[in-house]
């Protein structure tokens, strides 16, 4: 995992504070969340099983139950890594 703090745009500081995900969730989901275009040269990450999995067996399933919610999150960056936003699947 990488240890450098990925920077954000305005719009981007203020949804991580709405939505309450933790630095550490974005963290995994930019370093091991599954990679797709979002458009305009963006990236967005997800979990999706395989990813999850992943995690899994880093961590240890028993350190990731109080991570569980943080399962449907998704991270949209620039081309440049700055965070543009982060929310939940529905």
């Amino acid at each position: 995992m990488t240890n450098r703090h990925l920077e954000r745009t305005a719009h981007g500081h203020s949804r991580v504070t709405e939505r309450g995900i933790p630095e550490l969730a974005i963290q995994l989901l930019r370093d091991y969340g599954t990679e797709k275009p979002a458009g305009g040269g963006a990236m967005r990450y997800d979990f999706d099983n395989r990813s999850w999995k992943e995690i899994e067996r880093l961590f240890g399933k028993w350190r990731l139950k109080e991570m569980e919610k943080f399962r449907r999150a998704y991270l949209i960056v620039t081309s440049e890594d700055r965070v543009i936003t982060v929310s939940y699947r529905k």
